[in-house]
Formats: C-alpha cells, sequence, structure tokens
C-alpha cells in the first residue's frame, strides 16, 4: 500500500534548508529553485573573496588589432601552401596581400522588407496585424544571385592570378623548407593501357 511521505520530506528539507541558512519552497520544483538559490550564493561568496582580475591591457585585443593592420596591408606578401589532408604540398603560390574568404561580403546577407497584409509570423519577425509588418529575408550578393559560395578561400598571386582552394592550406609571412613532391598526378590505368 502506498505511504504518503510528505511530511517526512517536508522535514528534511526543513532541515535542509536550516542547516544551509536558506528559505525552501514546498512547491514542485521547490529544490530546482533551492539549488538555484544554494548555487547563486554560493557564487556570490567566490566573487567577494576573489574578484575577478580587472585588465588594463588585454594582449588578445592586441593581437586582433596587430594582425587586422597587418593583413590590411597590401603591399604585404604571403607564401600559400596548399595541401593535401594527409600533409602534403599539393601546390604553393606567392599572394600578394590578404587571403580571404569567398563567404566574405561586402554588403549585409540579410535584409528587412515589409509585407503587406502578412499574418503575424514571430519565427520570421513580422511586427504583428495591427502594425506595419516585416521579415527578414536574404539579400542578393553584388552579382544579383543568391545562396552560399561554398567553403573556401582565394586570393591574387603576385603576378596577378586569381587562385581558389577548399581543401586545407597554410599561410606564411615567411617561406616554409617544405619539400614535398606535388602529389596529384595523373596516373595511367594498367587494365587500359594494355587495351
Amino acid at each position: 500500500m502506498f505511504q504518503d511521505d510528505t511530511s517526512a520530506g517536508d522535514e528534511s528539507a526543513d532541515d535542509l534548508a536550516s542547516d544551509t541558512n536558506t528559505e525552501r519552497s514546498t512547491d514542485y520544483g521547490g529544490s530546482y529553485l533551492y539549488e538555484i538559490g544554494v548555487t547563486e550564493s554560493n557564487q556570490q561568496g567566490l566573487i567577494r573573496a576573489q574578484p575577478p582580475f580587472q585588465m588594463d591591457n588585454s594582449l588578445e585585443r592586441q593581437n586582433l588589432i596587430d594582425r587586422y593592420k597587418y593583413l590590411n596591408d597590401r603591399n604585404n606578401v604571403h607564401h600559400v601552401y596548399l595541401m593535401s589532408h594527409d600533409g602534403k604540398v599539393i601546390s604553393y603560390y606567392t599572394a600578394q596581400g590578404k587571403v580571404s574568404s569567398v563567404n566574405s561580403k561586402l554588403t549585409n546577407d540579410r535584409q528587412l522588407v515589409k509585407v503587406p497584409d502578412a499574418k503575424y509570423d514571430e519565427g520570421n519577425g513580422a511586427a504583428g496585424p495591427s502594425g506595419p509588418n516585416w521579415k527578414l529575408v536574404e539579400s542578393p550578393q553584388m552579382d544579383g544571385s543568391y545562396g552560399s559560395n561554398g567553403d573556401a578561400i582565394f586570393f591574387f598571386t603576385t603576378d596577378g592570378h586569381y587562385v581558389e582552394w577548399n581543401g586545407l592550406y597554410v599561410v606564411s609571412e615567411e617561406p616554409k623548407n617544405i619539400q614535398t613532391p606535388v602529389t596529384l598526378t595523373d596516373e595511367v590505368d594498367e587494365n587500359e593501357s594494355e587495351n
């Protein structure tokens, strides 16, 4: 037969609350709310005892600033090694300026458009039936097309040629002493050569 242990549970919860000097709730979810309170109280005590370090200078921010300054100089020449997944060099180029992502955009890739007499759609950003309705849509790219450009990088070589690559790569300010042979070769099928 089922035995009602509510009173015993209430007493142990009261003891726990008393021992930890916190209030408790008898509502459903009270243990969840209780634990949140204990966690918050503990964290506040730790913050008071060990306040976060206040930085007056960030090397991370300085690295980012220096990186952007360096990469934005069109006079820089980079050594670009296009790699296979097993770490071999497939091709090597000297790039003039920065190596870029094909997914970089000159304009925003989203825009708000007014939708006349649209029904309220919170997921698509409509303002509601009583006011102007707006929807977030994909913007066309500069060539008038839509969609992504895949996952690749591109750059211009020092002699002005365009190169695009969708694999692993290494970019360096200084040339690396990488001495692996080019791995993209045209192999002849032995069966075909016998026929």
